[in-house]
């Protein structure tokens, strides 16, 4: 059996990680451990989250110094997973997912090979609605303009972003909400790139792949449900 960690990212909206812990214990593969970092949230929620779990030998829960954002409180829980569970497989989720279907990961896994670097699945909304897979692009030429483009809306850059070309998109890549980071992404890169905050991390991490030629894999029939913007609000 593979040896998967999983890392939760909380910020004030301490119940919804409650929930999606309960629901990874309703599964049927086990992990080696769960790290909650919460996110420097300015309430009650590291103090009843540690309490909570505080007997549980395969929980951990930290908090950081301040609110790092998205991809840097990820690696928090990336390094401490890896390091204090020997994780070899890091799935980093949302704290508002519900693990619903209880093989789930002996599904991802099927399609681990050599060469695959991420590995994503189907996400139920709501509505019952498949959440939309994001795009990626024909080329490292255009991963760049994407990567300008984002830069240029958070500064405000008018003037940059008329000078960017149309964007062409093409294949498809993975939702920033689920995804299972493998061996073979771990022995290029620690975790995600850690200069961005909340926006751009799934087309970074699309870019970090093609970089060594690591595939992202999309696994249809597999899926876990999203309660959907809980994270950013």
């Amino acid at each position: 059996m593979e040896k998967i960690g999983i890392v939760l990212l909380n910020y004030l909206n301490y119940q919804d990680t409650i929930e999606c812990v309960d629901s990874i214990r309703k599964m049927d593969y086990e992990i080696e451990g769960i790290v909650i970092v919460d996110n420097h949230s300015d309430n009650e929620s590291f103090a009843v989250l540690h309490k909570k779990y505080q007997d549980d030998a395969k929980i951990i829960v930290v908090k950081t110094g301040k609110n790092y954002g998205f991809a840097k409180g990820n690696n928090v829980g990336i390094n401490i997973a890896r390091k204090r569970f020997r994780a070899e497989f890091i799935f980093v989720a949302n704290n508002d997912i519900l693990f619903v279907q209880k093989e789930y990961f002996d599904k991802l896994l099927g399609h681990y090979a050599e060469g695959v670097g991420v590995i994503g699945s189907e996400i139920q909304l709501g509505d019952g609605t498949i959440q939309k897979r994001y795009l990626t692009y024909t080329s490292l030429k255009e991963s760049i303009i994407i990567f300008l483009y984002y830069f240029s809306l958070v500064h405000q850059n008018i003037f940059l972003r008329s000078l960017l070309p149309e964007i062409h998109r093409s294949a498809c890549t993975l939702h920033g909400c689920a995804l299972l980071l493998t061996p073979d992404f771990f022995k290029y890169y620690e975790g995600f790139y850690k200069r961005t905050f909340l926006y751009c991390e799934e087309d970074i991490l699309y870019l970090m792949c093609r970089i060594y030629n690591l595939q992202q894999r999309y696994v249809n029939g597999s899926y876990i449900f999203h309660k959907e913007n809980q994270s950013s609000q």
